[in-house]
């Protein structure tokens, strides 16, 4: 499959700008200022206004630092494609019931940094969060809510 260079570009470039304004949502969030995350990230200001306003030229190493400083990495990152699941896949009820969840977790979220951290992501991402966090609890012996 041969894709032209502009829609890489455009592809890019939008990509960008939703990475870049879940990272200032997220700090917003857990009440950074732009230059406390700097100091964190050990780069300019003005860097970190690229950043958030989805600029590509900011390297690859910051974008990653500042999802792991913000610890929203595991929400942005994707999991290998044999351990997703789609939509369909998951059983009606179970989507009944992971909607449910969703809407509470969006709406009762602990603190500000997880409400921003849920309601960042993508319908598709939602449903793997919970699977996922399902998962860790059944490993841990959790009970679920």
């Amino acid at each position: 499959m041969i894709v032209r260079k502009n829609t890489i570009k455009l592809f890019v470039r939008q990509q960008s700008s939703k990475l870049g304004a879940v990272i200032c949502a997220a700090r917003q969030a857990q009440g950074l200022t732009q230059a406390k995350f700097a100091e964190a990230l050990h780069v300019t200001i003005p860097t970190i206004r690229k950043l958030e306003s989805g600029d590509a030229s900011v390297s690859l190493h910051t974008c990653l630092a500042a999802l792991l400083i913000l610890n929203i990495e595991k929400g942005i990152l994707h999991t290998e494609q044999s351990e997703r699941q789609t939509l369909p896949q998951i059983e009606a009820k179970q989507r009944a019931s992971f909607a449910k969840r969703l809407q509470l977790q969006g709406e009762h979220a602990r603190d500000a940094e997880n409400s921003a951290w849920i309601l960042s992501l993508s319908p598709q991402q939602r449903v793997q969060a919970l699977i996922n966090q399902e998962k860790e609890q059944s490993l841990c012996g959790i009970a679920r809510p």
